[in-house]
């Protein structure tokens, strides 16, 4: 609703006063009309006054946030950059990350790039030598972002990287003498580097908007008693909101006070109506606690507690029948998709290559799962996109299978940052009872490693997409797993 002047307002109300009557959206306070939703003299009833920065709002006293500021547990904070409630009311950043553009990403130093989820110096740093992956020859070292023979003064040679050590994070005073998490290197000595959003007062980082100690300013403290809210000393917490060891907050929806005082939420999670919950990525939604994607997810499909049978799997939201020897895999983000377990080849040991694989499953009209892949036309990736040393591919089998049979599971295929696309690793594991997670990709080398008695495979390195998987004793059938492209 829009709101009017203040001066053009009482005028507004003071003449339907006159009239004797006010209209039916309006009351009658002390013989002016007065909207209660909207009045801050008159906020939600007769006489109410807002305080000081507040404004009535459907009947409500509430904080005015400037444009691009968030009101966050009684605290306009910008949710572009502030370390606590970035992207989202409520959600912090984990040690050693920071809010940027709405997401926690690695905190680097300044001057450093993020390389592989890392913070690097690729003004120095021979593996990442002005780009990320770019390393010197070996006896080479880096210098502001090339690679040279020898470091020129004042930088010192610190395993092939020329550091300043006045300034360097990662050789502070001396070479691999590291800062930690949230310092800086000044002078040849770290100190600490606080988050923005957060001041540094006598050497901690405080939030000046509700510590007590240095309420709106570093060194003004609070009389015994009163409360820092906002930035400013109050006798007490407003309504809605709880003493918390001298601060004030919304325990409804303050993810680090979450139902109670100091009941911190996990990382991930928010607090609504009081009550940790997780954060998911659309297209997830929250079904009984956990993030799941109704359009796959078998136990809800199409929406939260909608379980398909055994036999059918979640298309696109829908249970559909789904032949052959069924079960899931669980992809990188999290999402679970359905497969359909095909014989490679004839089955027969010893004849499953590469190729044989993919026809197995493209004969249905599917595609080959591998963990890792480039994605082509024949081959399903699960989603590692910068190595093959990714973990957590469970697979589920709906049928009861030979014990004898067993799950060529391809953990690379046509995958050039790790074996190359002419070559393909994995390993051979037996298939699980009905129902049951019978295991995950784990190691450099694809070793299954679970709490499952199943799940001891054979593994084997890049190899040659010619050669034929390495077979587990037992294993009288091979199979492979196929999912709809």
């Amino acid at each position: 609703m829009k709101r009017i002047a203040p001066i053009v307002a009482s005028l507004l109300l003071a003449s339907c006063a006159d009239t004797g009557t006010c209209p039916s959206y309006l009351w009658e306070c002390m013989g002016l009309c007065a909207d209660l939703t909207n009045d801050p003299v008159n906020c939600g009833g007769c006489g109410i006054a807002c305080g000081r920065g507040e404004v009535c709002v459907g009947g409500v006293c509430t904080f005015e946030c400037m444009e691009g500021y968030t009101l966050c547990s009684g605290t306009c904070r910008d949710l572009e950059s502030d370390q606590y409630n970035c992207g989202i009311c409520g959600i912090a950043c984990s040690e050693g990350f920071a809010c940027e553009a709405g997401s926690c990403i690695p905190d680097c130093p300044e001057g450093y790039t993020v390389c592989g989820g890392v913070c690097r110096d690729i003004q120095n740093n021979p593996s990442h030598c002005g780009a990320c992956d770019n390393a010197c020859n070996p006896g080479e070292v880096c210098h502001l972002g090339s690679c040279t023979f020898a470091c020129p003064a004042p930088y010192v040679d610190c395993s092939g990287s020329c550091a300043d050590l006045g300034t360097d994070h990662m050789n502070c005073g001396t070479c691999g003498s590291g800062c930690a998490e949230g310092e800086v290197c000044a002078g040849g000595t770290c100190t600490t580097s606080c988050y923005q959003g957060l001041t540094m007062c006598s050497g901690v980082c405080v939030d000046r908007m509700r510590d007590p100690a240095n309420c709106g300013s570093c060194g003004r403290s609070c009389a015994t008693g009163e409360f820092c809210y906002d930035g400013d000393c109050t006798a007490a917490c407003p309504g809605g909101f709880d003493d918390c060891s001298g601060t004030c907050h919304d325990l409804q929806n303050d993810r680090l006070h979450c139902g109670a005082c100091d009941s911190p939420c996990a990382d991930g999670e928010v607090c609504v109506a009081g009550a940790c919950e997780p954060t998911c990525d659309a297209p997830l939604i929250v079904c009984a606690g956990t993030c799941v994607d109704t359009q796959s997810d078998p136990e809800n499909c199409g929406t939260c507690g909608a379980p398909c049978g055994v036999s059918e799997a979640c298309v696109s939201g829908t249970c559909e029948p789904f032949v052959g020897n069924v079960g899931t895999v669980r992809k990188m983000d999290g999402t679970w998709i359905p497969v359909n377990y095909q014989l490679c080849g004839s089955g027969a040991p010893g004849g499953c290559t590469a190729a044989v694989a993919k026809s197995s499953c493209t004969a249905l009209g599917y595609k080959v799962v591998s963990h890792a892949s480039n994605g082509t036309t024949e081959v399903y990736s699960l989603g590692a996109t910068s190595s093959c040393y990714f973990d957590t591919s469970y697979f589920t089998i709906s049928m009861t299978m030979p014990t004898t049979s067993c799950l060529v599971g391809i953990s690379n295929l046509e995958w050039s940052s790790c074996c190359g696309t002419s070559s393909w690793h994995g390993n051979t594991i037996a298939f699980g009872s009905a129902g049951a997670i019978f295991g995950f990709v784990y190691s450099g080398d694809s070793g299954y490693v679970s709490t499952y008695p199943n799940v001891t495979g054979t593994t084997w390195g890049c190899t040659s997409e010619t050669t034929a998987a390495t077979n587990r004793s037992g294993c009288t059938q091979q199979y492979v797993a196929c999912t709809p492209p």
